[in-house]
């Protein structure tokens, strides 16, 4: 499938084409945001099976049209993966805290490191996943888009629906709280 040239698109450009019905334009979006969906839908749901499902009605309703964003297109996207993963998730009966695990594409352990690091840093990072695991969704899905996706304050408050000095409460409550777990785990001032 050829998107035409139009790799070096802004966002905006895509989307105002996508309004106006121009061919690639969806696709394009589609190859941009994929991967990052798709990632966060599988750290959410914890199955990347329903992830991969999730990621693919949110892009059907990105290529649908009808109901496109009057700003970035980038938090919209999150905002519908995220309406669907609460969606399964309320389907599926689960508790806000019921243990999903983080799925993340940080498990590269920097390989210039000596055995003994890499091996410190990867116990760390399951012991960090493993404390976000057991969050409340509120500050888990911050975390997640802050830290693991890269979104800024502005962009999660709209892909959540909340304000963006709400979202930075919750950043800071939740990254308390991690701080916290790690301190009583690993008996130190991480």
């Amino acid at each position: 499938m050829s998107n035409g040239g139009l790799g070096d698109t802004p966002d905006d450009a895509l989307l105002a084409g996508l309004r106006s019905g121009r061919e690639g334009h969806a696709e394009e979006l589609t190859r941009r945001y994929w991967a990052a969906i798709q990632r966060f839908c599988a750290a959410y749901l914890g199955d990347a099976e329903l992830a991969e499902d999730v990621a693919q009605e949110t892009f059907v309703r990105l290529a649908d049209g009808s109901d496109l964003p009057g700003g970035a297109v980038r938090p919209w996207l999150y905002k519908v993966a995220r309406n669907r993963c609460l969606d399964v998730l309320r389907r599926r009966q689960r508790s806000p805290t019921h243990n999903r695990p983080l799925r993340t594409h940080v498990d590269h352990a920097d390989s210039t490191m000596g055995p003994q690091t890499r091996t410190a840093r990867q116990e760390r990072r399951e012991l960090i996943r493993a404390i976000i695991d057991q969050m409340p969704d509120e500050y888990r899905e911050v975390l997640i888009l802050k830290f693991y996706e890269g979104l800024s304050r502005e962009e999660i408050a709209t892909a959540v629906g909340a304000t963006e000095a709400a979202i930075k409460g919750r950043l800071v409550r939740a990254s308390e709280h991690l701080q916290e777990q790690l301190r009583k785990i690993t008996g130190s001032q991480s």
